[in-house]
């Protein structure tokens, strides 16, 4: 399949024939949504879209640095590319990468900077001329015009009347659509109005779109379009990781998928966890795919193997800075630590839903390299589920805390598998019985 056909199938041209088009140059548009539902995906999906039709795309954040924007967008392409089977991929996203330009505003007070302090996100004068400069910086230092202007993390809501003027003005003077995000308490109304935060400023803004959970899956609605304010269904259920359209109704929990065939594990089949989950995937005949580097030391599985060339492992490349403060540790005590977290990146970019076997820790991160993976998938806001080990009971992260999960099941046909090498009896157990719970007993009893 070639770009355009994947455009045409994107959610977003249901948004332009339910927008009158879309949001058109010199507008203002929010995702509205509660915290944690999925905003950020959704900006990175209209991003996407627009650079699939060779728009430019300023991508603004305040709670992100630059490389974990990246991986936003790497992480949804991916999914877009192989659901969609997309041809050449690497090429596109070359072409994608070179009409997309990231600043990162997280504690810096002058464009283009990056820096590992966390930095306000309200919406007063300051962060607004932070934005106002960096729009100026890409046009007038890096010649960068942009066609669409995505300001991500940006606290719409303390800024209200003050700051939603100014980012309308800044849409009509760069000439640019102006995306941004506000995150609302109430759920999306269901008929008229707007959520409580943006009533008081619905004349500045030009379309609203709300987020709202609907099981494993996400529903849109069109809140406000242009001239006419009132909650209208978009029809659209969208996968909440990559905003993928689901064209069916998803699975519930309980009605568990029979054919393990259908089904891929995503690991790196390391010993002890990664070993005891590939070989429950032979048992079960489901196919994997472990993503390792070269002479890793801890390799115990060679079915499935996908040894990462150094441009592939360069694909998911963090900083380790941003890996220790995200774990509150260092991690250059890890052997091949670099090599280790590129693959883990692969790991978990790559599936829909997320399991680990390790011990969570009472900073709510997991102990070891597992942590990074761990990470990556709260991150991407992935379903993940973690066996502790301690504790012997699988946890759910709900968004903002671990919670009780007893009985998880496996219901993406592409799912990571993860864990520590110091695998208990308890923790092998653990992942027989998810895998029986999930296709049943295996034919071999």
């Amino acid at each position: 399949m070639y770009r355009q056909e994947v455009n045409e199938r994107s959610p977003m041209r249901v948004f332009e024939k339910s927008m009158h088009s879309g949001l058109g140059r010199g507008n203002l548009g929010v995702v509205a949504a509660a915290p944690g539902v999925g905003k950020t995906p959704l900006l990175v999906q209209i991003a996407l879209d627009n650079l699939l039709r060779d728009r430019r795309v300023l991508h603004v954040s305040h709670m992100h640095a630059v490389d974990h924007v990246r991986a936003f967008y790497s992480a949804i392409f991916h999914e877009l590319s192989v659901v969609a089977q997309l041809a050449d991929p690497d090429v596109v996203m070359l072409e994608v990468e070179r009409h997309r330009l990231i600043f990162s505003l997280m504690g810096s007070a002058s464009a283009g900077q990056s820096t590992d302090r966390a930095g306000t996100t309200e919406g007063g004068p300051a962060p607004i001329d932070r934005i106002v400069e960096v729009v100026r910086f890409a046009q007038d230092v890096a010649h960068f015009q942009p066609d669409v202007i995505i300001v991500d993390g940006f606290d719409l809501v303390h800024g209200l009347a003050g700051g939603v003027a100014r980012l309308k003005d800044l849409a009509r003077v760069a000439n640019a659509e102006v995306w941004t995000a506000a995150s609302t308490d109430e759920s999306v109304p269901t008929a008229g109005g707007l959520p409580t935060p943006l009533e008081s400023v619905q004349d500045l803004l030009d379309v609203v779109v709300g987020i709202e959970s609907a099981g494993e899956a996400i529903r849109l609605r069109l809140l406000k379009d242009h001239d006419s304010v009132g909650a209208s269904d978009l029809h659209l259920r969208l996968d909440p990781h990559t905003m993928r359209v689901i064209d069916e109704d998803v699975r519930a929990p309980s009605d568990r998928p029979r054919d393990a065939r259908r089904f891929r594990l995503v690991s790196g089949g390391c010993k002890g966890a990664e070993a005891e989950f590939g070989a429950c995937a032979e048992r079960w005949g489901i196919t994997e795919v472990n993503f390792t580097y070269p002479q890793n030391p801890q390799l115990a599985r060679r079915r499935g193997l996908a040894v990462l060339t150094e441009e592939e492992l360069g694909r998911g490349e963090f900083s380790l800075v941003y890996a220790s403060r995200r774990l509150n540790r260092q991690l250059t005590r890890i052997p091949f630590v670099r090599h280790v977290l590129q693959a883990i990146w692969h790991q978990i970019t790559t599936a829909r839903q997320v399991f680990a076997v390790g011990v969570i820790q009472n900073d709510d991160t997991v102990k070891g390299g597992t942590g990074w993976g761990v990470e990556l998938a709260r991150l991407w806001n992935k379903p993940l589920f973690v066996f502790d080990q301690d504790r012997r009971a699988w946890y759910r992260w709900s968004g903002t805390a671990w919670e009780l999960a007893p009985h998880p099941v496996i219901v993406s046909e592409r799912f990571a598998g993860i864990g520590t090498q110091t695998l208990s009896e308890a923790g092998r157990t653990a992942i027989y019985e998810l895998f029986r719970r999930s296709f049943g007993v295996p034919s071999d009893g």
